[in-house]
Formats: C-alpha cells, sequence, structure tokens
C-alpha cells in the first residue's frame, strides 16, 4: 500500500480514476461483448447476455463473501493511508471491481476472440487502479480478479453450449 502510494502520477491518476469509474468496471464490456455480436447479427446477443449474466453472479458472489470477510478497507485500517477519492462503504475484501469486470471481461472475450487481449488489458487496468487508489489490499484485487475469471469462464460455457445446442436436442458442451 505504501508502494502504491509512492509511484502516484498525475497523468496516472487520472487514468486509474477513469479505469475505477462504475462505468468502466462492468458496463464498457457489456457495450463491447453487443458490439462484438453485432458483427455476427445473431438473434440473441450471446456476448452481451453472457456479460451481464456474469456480471450479475459476480456481484452476487462478492456481496456475500464482503458480508462474511469483512475486511476494513486500507485506510480505515490504517488512517495514516492517503486514498484518492471516496473511500467506499462496503467492506474491502474481495473487490467488486476486478471481479466484475474480469467476468464480463472473459465472458465476451471467449465469446470474441478478437476482442480478449483488449479487454483483458482493461480489466487489469480496472483491478489494479483500485489499488494504486488506495481503497484495495493487492489480495482483495487478485481474489476477485480470480472470482470473476471463473465465473466469467463459466458463462461462456454455458452460453456457448446453450447457442451451439440443436433444436429438440440434449445441451452439449461444445468446446471454448
Amino acid at each position: 500500500m505504501d508502494f502504491s502510494a509512492d509511484v502516484r502520477w498525475q497523468p496516472l491518476t487520472l487514468l486509474f480514476l477513469v479505469a475505477s469509474a462504475w462505468w468502466v468496471k462492468w458496463p464498457l464490456f457489456a457495450v463491447v461483448g453487443a458490439l462484438g455480436d453485432g458483427w455476427r447479427r445473431p438473434r440473441i446477443p450471446v456476448a452481451a447476455t453472457a456479460a451481464l449474466v456474469a456480471v450479475g453472479a459476480a456481484a452476487l458472489v462478492v456481496t456475500i463473501l464482503k458480508n462474511t470477510a469483512e475486511r476494513a478497507r486500507p485506510p480505515i485500517a490504517d488512517p495514516g493511508l492517503d486514498p484518492i477519492g471516496a473511500i467506499p462503504a462496503s467492506t474491502s475484501f474481495p473487490s467488486g471491481h476486478a471481479a466484475t469486470a474480469f467476468a464480463a471481461a472473459v465472458a465476451v472475450g471467449l465469446l470474441c476472440p478478437r476482442l480478449r487481449r483488449p479487454l483483458l488489458a482493461l480489466a487489469a487496468l480496472v483491478a489494479l487502479s483500485r489499488v494504486y487508489l488506495g481503497v484495495h489490499y493487492v489480495s482483495d484485487v487478485l481474489v476477485g480478479s480470480a472470482l470473476g475469471a471463473g465465473i466469467g469462464f463459466a458463462t461462456a460455457w454455458f452460453a456457448r453450449s446453450v447457442r451451439e445446442a440443436p433444436i429438440g436436442r440434449e445441451v452439449s458442451p461444445g468446446r471454448l
């Protein structure tokens, strides 16, 4: 936490404030998924829908874990730390920003492979922003990222298996 406070630089701070904004942590990923769906013109926007389902599942799991762990945010546990921006009212563990960003990025990235790298890079930027801004510990972000990635993978797997299932036949998992 001290290291992130020591390396603060105004242009980087502005980048991380934008990356940490509510509309970046998952709505942007759903919009990108919808655009990815638009290239194929499906009847149902699979990638956008998978992103929304993954985000909802990640948010639910994070809420349950936050209420169970009740870990204080870094500036609350150590008043000597200087966060940038407002300190969220929720507890610290795990990072909801990291979980929802990775859930949406992985779900869309697996369904729209050409978008995978930029989406994962953006999700990593969102996760890193939370530590840089001083509102999460590194472990909060790592667990949130892993949790979100797992939920995103499961959601994409399910979406692909439903999309590839012939009508009137049993659903087969397909390959990711």
